[in-house]
């Protein structure tokens, strides 16, 4: 199985640290999160922060950006103190949301009221529209989207000829365990259940998961990790988190907000399951190029069922 991480571990980090801060770095944590950087927790001067290592800085210029755009007490985000590069690669520095991520928290005997918080922060921010540009894709600390649908943005995470990590990766039919036919049916599907997307664009977090979710047990006090920050269909979040955790039945919680102010998110059913077919296929493609056959078989099977 790859990893697409940089090689560190605990005592490098510190010793980085160490050396970009003349007063005591302690307690240097590793944080497992993510696929593609190297995350610790650490303390400086009795303030807990958390530091991120990359092989480049674009999504640390755009975790900047969105805190300055977005940032408040109703869309709890942490603040980027420093970016820099040390020895042939970047890191970016945070302050550290108190708490723990919600993932950890599935047990706690609050949870469902934990849940309901983080309905409430998710309402806030399905709501900020992006009326004024009507412009759909990957927010980049520069602001250059170009899709002018979401459903052209959504097919072109999959365009064959694209730089970056997913560069080439119609090769993996051949030189790996991805099977074309199930990821062409389920791309077919997925782009006509866009046909159900707003013409207007949302914020979208891009990767809601549990596991970028802190709470202090009471409420929600952080929402972290935007490198996949996108304007267009918040539906797209909703369907992310219910992927991994349907028992909690996010979506509803959701909805029922919406209710209880008398609205209703059109095309629920619809636009659910188009970006549950995303989290499949998109699966399907990243575990194939990990060379992780569990997790893809995993994805395999969510997705034959999500084409029945």
């Amino acid at each position: 199985m790859r990893s697409f991480k940089l090689d560190m571990n605990v005592n490098e980090a510190e010793k980085l640290l160490s050396d970009l801060y003349i007063d005591s770095v302690s307690n240097v944590t590793a944080i497992e999160m993510g696929e593609l950087s190297r995350v610790f927790s650490f303390t400086l001067n009795n303030k807990d922060f958390v530091v991120h290592f990359k092989n480049n800085r674009e999504s640390f210029d755009k975790a900047t950006f969105i805190y300055e755009a977005y940032s408040s007490a109703l869309l709890p985000i942490p603040k980027v103190i420093k970016i820099g590069n040390v020895d042939n690669m970047y890191y970016a520095i945070s302050e550290k949301a108190s708490g723990k991520p919600i993932s950890l928290l599935e047990d706690d005997p609050n949870i469902d009221n934990i849940l309901n918080n983080l309905a409430g922060h998710f309402t806030y921010m399905s709501q900020i529209s992006m009326e004024s540009n009507r412009v759909f894709g990957m927010i980049s600390s520069y602001n250059n989207l170009e899709q002018n649908s979401w459903k052209e943005t959504l097919s072109n995470f999959f365009d064959e000829n694209q730089d970056g990590f997913h560069q080439n990766w119609t090769r993996l039919y051949s030189e790996s365990f991805l099977e074309k036919s199930l990821f062409e049916e389920g791309f077919e599907v997925m782009i006509e259940l866009a046909n159900f997307s707003p013409a207007t664009p949302h914020l979208v977090h891009g990767d809601f998961h549990l596991g970028n979710m802190l709470s202090d047990g009471q409420q929600v006090t952080g929402i972290v990790d935007w490198e996949m920050a996108m304007f267009g269909d918040f539906m797209f979040d909703l369907a992310g988190l219910h992927f991994w955790s349907p028992q909690l039945e996010f979506p509803q919680r959701v909805r029922n907000l919406w209710a209880k102010t008398g609205k209703d998110i059109p095309y629920f059913e619809e636009r659910l399951r188009c970006h549950l077919l995303f989290k499949g296929i998109d699966g399907l493609r990243f575990f194939a190029k990990k060379d992780d056959q569990p997790s893809y078989n995993y994805m395999r099977e969510r997705v034959i069922t999500l084409l029945k």
